[in-house]
């Protein structure tokens, strides 16, 4: 399998499309319906009725009974947010993560399960992701001031901070129940970033979640201590682990590079050539800048917020290299063409300034 880049600790190896067994992966991003698991049971206790809800966001009831099945991840965010305004249940989406145990049972967490740490178990998660939904992207990014720890992250939903506060939660809290379960409990959350204001009480998040919290967070994050990293899984066995792996790629395909991935090297090779518009590579894709910005919606992601991640990281790398280039070079190596836009963007990244990173 291929490895962690060690120096930003994103997972290279992301979440990907099958849109060659099924060919409506490349029309709209997707997620299988297991995540519905439990929705009748969560919805009815929120007094809400569950055919219903889901004939208004136009999926059909039988979509409970396939679980293997594909939905549009958009009527899925759509279902969860409208049930929980119905019901005036601020807790619908964490609900709806209890119920989640087939996703645990089901192959991709069993190939995790086996993996020797949880660094492999986390990019295999990421290279087979496309078995549960080609719409979410999993990636380790760095907690700049602070060394020790890592931020498990997960592209939810390109919308507007807090469109989504039901899906984001449901999201979070099923990493939570994942991490718990690979480990055995070993790993203990350090916090949970929400990118929105909270919606629940505190004691409803604690009874959730188990942990820390804090709101309005730039990006939704469960963050751990880079040393849990390396715990060696209790079920790891490499016999299990290639039967597994097998098994995915035999039932669901192989994986297939996103075109955002290709989209990411690209963006990093020209930072510092200059500026990075679509235009210039849609042309070296050899595709219309409008069929460009289609497929990257489909795979849930903008070319604006994609490039602005390319810089995040390269940032945070070029901040750790033994030669400390300055700011001004740093800030032309990420593709500004002047310091205070860096300063700007480091701000909104960080909420700090780049000397302050430094420091």
């Amino acid at each position: 399998m291929r490895k962690i880049d060690a120096n930003c600790l994103t997972i290279k190896d992301t979440y990907l499309t099958y849109s060659d067994k099924f060919p409506q992966a490349s029309m709209t991003a997707l997620i299988r319906a297991a995540a519905l698991q439990g929705f009748e049971t969560a919805a009815c206790t929120a007094g809400v009725a569950p055919q219903q809800q889901l004939q208004k966001v136009g999926l059909p009831a039988s979509c409970l009974e396939a679980p293997e099945s594909f939905i549009p991840y958009a009527a899925f965010i759509r279902l969860l947010e409208e049930t929980a305004f119905a019901g005036q249940c601020a807790d619908f989406g964490l609900r709806l993560a209890r119920h989640q145990q087939a996703y645990l049972e089901g192959p991709l967490t069993v190939l995790m399960r086996h993996a020797q740490s949880l660094n492999e178990a986390l990019a295999l998660g990421a290279q087979y992701g496309y078995v549960f939904s080609p719409a979410m992207r999993a990636s380790l990014v760095p907690v700049a001031d602070q060394p020790t720890l890592v931020d498990v992250t997960l592209n939810i939903h390109s919308g507007p901070p807090g469109s989504c506060a039901q899906t984001t939660e449901f999201v979070l809290l099923g990493i939570l129940h994942v991490l718990r379960w690979l480990t055995d409990d070993q790993v203990q959350p350090v916090v949970v970033l929400l990118p929105h204001a909270a919606i629940n009480s505190p004691q409803v998040y604690a009874r959730y979640l188990a942990c820390d919290c804090r709101f309005d967070a730039t990006f939704a994050a469960v963050r751990v201590r880079l040393a849990d990293l390396s715990l060696q899984l209790p079920a790891r066995n490499p016999l299990l682990l290639q039967m597994a792996r097998g098994y995915i790629e035999h039932h669901y395909g192989s994986a297939q590079p996103l075109l955002s991935d290709k989209v990411r090297i690209m963006v990093r090779q020209r930072l510092a050539m200059g500026r990075v518009t679509q235009a210039d590579l849609a042309q070296a894709l050899a595709l219309h800048p409008k069929t460009l910005q289609r497929r990257l919606v489909q795979e849930g992601e903008r070319f604006d917020a994609l490039v602005d991640g390319v810089r995040r990281e390269r940032f945070v790398e070029l901040l750790a290299q033994p030669t400390r280039p300055s700011l001004a070079q740093i800030a032309v190596m990420v593709g500004y063409s002047e310091q205070s836009a860096l300063a700007r963007s480091c701000q909104r990244w960080f909420g700090r300034s780049p000397s302050a990173m430094r420091s």
